[in-house]
C-alpha cells in the first residue's frame, strides 16, 4: 500500500495543481468558458486531499524541512496569506458585480422583465412553467425563491435562459 501510495501521490498532487492553476488563471483574467468555476473548486478539493497523502506518504522528509528556517519562514507565510484572506478588507458593496447581483435578488419580478427582454406576464408564465409559483410579480426575487423553497440562482436559471 505505501509504495502504490508513494507512486501516485506526486503525479496526483501535480494533475491537480495543473487543473487549479489552469482554471485560477482563466478566472483571475475573467476567462469562464464552459464549467470553469466548478472545475476549479472541484480542483481544490482534489489538491486538499493530494497533499494530505502527499504529506503523509512523506512525513519523514517534511519533519526534516521543518528543522531549516528557511522552510518554515515559506510555511508561516503561506499560512498568514490563507489567514489574511478570510479578513474583507473590502465592502462587498464595493464590487459592481456583486451590487448589480444584490440589486437583482431585491427587485421585483415585474422590475426584471424589461431587463431580460420579457414582459411581466411572459417572464411569470416562465417561472410558472418551471414549477416557480410567483405569488405577486411584485414581490422580489428574493421573496419569490424563498417562498418556493429555492435558491435564488434556481430562479435567477429560469429567468435568464
Amino acid at each position: 500500500m505505501k509504495a502504490l501510495t508513494k507512486t501516485w501521490t506526486t503525479p496526483l498532487m501535480a494533475g491537480a495543481f495543473i487543473i487549479s492553476a489552469f482554471t485560477g488563471l482563466l478566472l483571475f483574467f475573467h476567462l469562464e468558458p464552459g464549467i470553469v468555476e466548478p472545475v476549479h473548486e472541484w480542483a481544490s478539493w482534489l489538491i486538499v486531499v493530494a497533499a494530505l497523502l502527499h504529506l503523509l506518504t512523506h512525513w519523514k522528509s517534511f519533519t526534516e524541512y521543518l528543522k531549516k528556517s528557511g522552510a518554515l519562514l515559506l510555511i508561516a507565510g503561506g499560512l498568514s496569506v490563507a489567514a489574511l484572506s478570510l479578513y474583507p478588507w473590502v465592502d462587498k458593496e464595493e464590487n459592481p458585480r456583486k451590487k448589480a447581483v444584490a440589486m437583482l435578488e431585491n427587485a421585483r419580478i415585474a422590475d426584471v422583465a424589461p431587463i431580460v427582454g420579457s414582459s411581466e406576464d411572459l417572464l411569470v408564465l416562465r417561472l410558472v412553467h418551471n414549477g416557480i409559483k410567483v405569488y405577486d410579480p411584485e414581490d422580489s426575487i428574493e421573496k419569490t425563491a424563498e417562498r418556493n423553497g429555492k435558491d435564488i440562482e434556481t430562479l435567477f436559471q429560469i429567468i435568464f435562459q
